[in-house]
């Protein structure tokens, strides 16, 4: 049996005003947004046997996979069987799952959400990670928050995906055909990025500081069109959308773009800007058939570093995953315009003004984050999407009489889920080399509330 869920309403796209007194609230409190972008994982795959039920470390349940779900082998003839969700060890999927345009779309069956088989030829599509192969994600969401209703941008590939971090709307071209391969769309794509209204516009006529930290860009734009030059390998980059645009090579634009290491310097010295984007290497962006461990010891590091800095009383990090990767996810996504949304991915906050154990149930995108930056530093909406969508304040608590302290996330192969909860008081000083004081005994694991 598949047991099939919707996202309850399109509140998405008819959001209404937060109340002031909330902004007033957010003003007050974060100066600093930053938001780090993985690669190609359904919220399911990563967080579907999260919080199944209410504990202590779980103050509430997460949307993940139903109990007897079974996904058809071919939908319409139950005859011929179907496939349960399993458990993956760390590095069990070998190679990349399709998940372009029209594997997608298959997967998606018309919101039926049953058709994942035929769109990937493989069961990997029906594997999932639990506490205990994926630690330090799910101890970031006990000590933070995850929000389980929260969608990527359309049902495509990576390209498109990155563009919804600072537009409406994506250029059409990026949506269908893979860029880089064909000379006439790629020359397509640079037009309609040229003309597609972005953040990066309102940023630069704005006195709000930011930088995309991923790599410097060159001093020059081969701007080369209707012809059969080639363009820049920057301007064809999948997880750098603003690549394409010209405006982003201009001399006063080119500082807004940094390289990774730049952001542990900049973190470090206390220079963090009011909006960071940072997007990983690929051996660390958690895009299969990469190391997951790699990947969140990158994420961990990130975490780390802002802890550490000046900056983090004032500071959220936004974790999340660029689309769903080719893994099965049980949730169709609400249908926004005739690009999306796609499929659902995890969304984390960190920071010490997030409440411990949220788990928001709001219907988000990756709209949500670029609308909250708007909102928070007076910037204008640049499309409906963000114009619309639903703001992630209900991970926050301002009520709280000061922040947080930062935590100690051990790295991945010592990391144990479930860590000791802030509150109880056995968490070492933050920095300390000692190990964890957990509350139990590692020797026989951690209790089994979370069990998958």
């Amino acid at each position: 049996m598949l047991l099939l869920a919707t996202s309850a309403n399109l509140a998405e796209a008819r959001a209404g005003s937060p109340p002031t007194s909330q902004i007033a609230l957010l003003d007050r409190h974060i100066s600093h947004i930053v938001f780090l972008m993985q690669e190609n994982r359904a919220f399911d795959n990563l967080f579907g046997v999260y919080c199944p039920t209410t504990g202590v470390y779980c103050p509430d349940t997460a949307n993940g996979l139903p109990a007897h779900t079974c996904v058809p082998k071919v939908p319409g003839y139950p005859s011929y069987g179907c496939f349960r969700p399993f458990p993956l060890t760390i590095n069990e999927v070998p190679y990349d799952l399709q998940h372009d345009w029209y594997s997608s779309h298959t997967a998606w069956d018309n919101g039926a959400m049953d058709n994942f088989y035929a769109a990937e030829g493989s069961r990997l599509a029906f594997g999932h990670y639990n506490g205990s192969t994926i630690p330090l994600y799910y101890d970031l969401a006990e000590q933070y928050g995850l929000a389980d209703d929260f969608f990527s941008g359309s049902q495509s590939y990576s390209l498109s995906e990155h563009w919804y971090m600072f537009a409406s709307r994506p250029p059409a071209a990026s949506l269908v055909g893979y860029i880089g391969y064909n000379t006439t769309l790629d020359h397509l794509y640079l037009d309609e990025a040229n003309a597609t209204r972005s953040a990066e516009s309102t940023l630069l006529n704005s006195s709000v500081s930011w930088k995309y930290y991923d790599y410097g860009l060159p001093p020059w734009y081969n701007r080369s069109i209707g012809g059969s030059s080639p363009l820049p390998a920057t301007a064809l980059d999948y997880w750098n959308p603003l690549a394409a645009r010209a405006q982003s090579y201009l001399s006063p634009v080119r500082p807004h773009f940094a390289t990774r290491a730049n952001f542990f310097t900049d973190v470090g010295r206390g220079q963090l800007p009011n909006v960071s984007w940072i997007v990983p290497a690929a051996t660390d962006s958690d895009h299969a058939p990469y190391s997951l461990a790699q990947g969140m010891n990158w994420t961990a590091s990130v975490v780390d570093a802002l802890e550490r800095s000046p900056d983090w009383n004032s500071t959220v990090l936004f974790v999340t995953w660029d689309e769903y990767g080719g893994f099965y996810d049980h949730v169709a996504p609400p249908f926004l315009d005739s690009y999306g949304d796609g499929f659902r991915v995890p969304l984390l906050a960190i920071g010490p003004w997030v409440r411990q154990g949220v788990i928001d149930h709001q219907n988000m995108s990756f709209s949500s984050i670029l609308h909250l930056i708007e909102v928070r530093f007076g910037l204008p909406c640049v499309g409906p999407r963000d114009c619309n969508a639903q703001l992630p304040l209900g991970m926050f608590d301002f009520a709280r009489s000061g922040p947080r302290a930062p935590l100690a996330f051990p790295t991945n192969g010592t990391a144990v889920y479930p860590m000791p909860l802030q509150s109880n008081g056995k968490l070492p000083p933050y920095g300390s080399s000692d190990p964890l004081s957990l509350n139990y005994d590692p020797s026989t694991g951690p209790p089994p509330a979370n069990a998958d």
